[in-house]
């Protein structure tokens, strides 16, 4: 861990992940870029500097002249890969892009095993009606396209037929054309917490684990700050089926090829009796998250 690293915060690579041949950043995503850098500073070390063209560079110190920089990316996508070449900066051994999209795409976390009642994952429309038509717990869906981030690609609708408002979206979601159509349905429910832990999972497969954390969002399921969870912040059961969870997310990100950081989220949430429940896994994120230095403590095997 003796060497800085050059980093790109391509905060908007689930955007690129969707669509990689040309991607360009939206520039709202490019705008909210400094902001959403304040927030992951934690991930650098001294000597560290940042070459994404949307924040001001360095954030932090140079590296002293002439320092051998090894390029690293919030997720090494093509477009943050390009960037590093252009500086010069060689970068660390990553993952292709066809094992990024396969374990980033939410079809890979829906085939580990849906965690809410009701939810599934729909290619067509005919699957998406009948699935809209079943009960839940707060008579309305989520719909949740395969790559998304901080709550964008979704919508929230009511029980029974597909209104029109959501039909565009869910016929642009399911075109039969598109390799990476579906949609992810689950039930729209009344959260109580929300969680994550993160981890690492190494060249040859071994997956070392942090330690949960606490995680603050906004209504739309945006990013807002982390902090590592207390004794009381999770009872002993929900510790277990978390860290159950997040392991079982590293062994198949493993299987599938993948090495480098990632992530899960969990929450807590409200029935319709006004019990409480848990859901150890509602997303995995195969990249840097938000909260994965906090998580992670002062264990960075990502740089070893």
């Amino acid at each position: 861990m003796d060497r800085a690293s050059a980093w790109i915060l391509n905060f908007d690579a689930d955007e690129e992940l969707a669509r990689p041949r040309g991607y360009t950043p939206r520039a709202a995503v490019a705008g909210r870029a400094p902001w959403l850098a304040g927030l992951v500073s934690a991930l650098l070390r001294p000597g560290d500097v940042v070459l994404s063209p949307e924040l001001p560079s360095p954030l932090v110190p140079p590296a002293p002249p002439g320092a051998a920089l090894v390029g690293r990316a919030w997720c090494p996508t093509p477009r943050a890969l390009r960037l590093l070449g252009r500086a010069g900066v060689a970068p660390a051994e990553a993952p292709p892009l066809d094992v990024l999209r396969r374990v980033n795409h939410r079809r890979f976390c829906a085939d580990l095993g849906q965690t809410l009642p009701g939810a599934r994952y729909v290619v067509s429309l005919a699957e998406l009606e009948a699935a809209l038509a079943e009960p839940t717990p707060s008579g309305h869906w989520l719909l949740k396209r395969p790559f998304g981030f901080a709550g964008r690609g979704r919508r929230r609708v009511a029980r029974g037929a597909l209104p029109p408002g959501a039909r565009p979206f869910a016929v642009a979601s399911l075109d039969p054309a598109s390799p990476d159509r579906g949609l992810q349905v689950e039930p729209w429910v009344e959260r109580r917490g929300d969680f994550s832990l993160h981890g690492h999972v190494a060249r040859g497969g071994a997956v070392r684990l942090g330690a949960p954390c606490v995680q603050r969002c906004d209504a739309a399921g945006a990013y807002l700050g982390a902090a590592p969870a207390g004794d009381g912040d999770l009872d002993a059961d929900e510790r277990r089926r978390l860290v159950d969870a997040a392991l079982e997310a590293g062994e198949a990100l493993a299987g599938a090829g993948y090495f480098g950081p990632f992530g899960i989220d969990a929450f807590r949430w409200e029935d319709e009796r006004g019990g409480v429940r848990w859901n150890p896994r509602c997303e995995i994120n195969a990249r840097y998250t938000m909260a994965w230095a906090i998580g992670m403590g002062g264990a960075r095997p990502d740089l070893e």
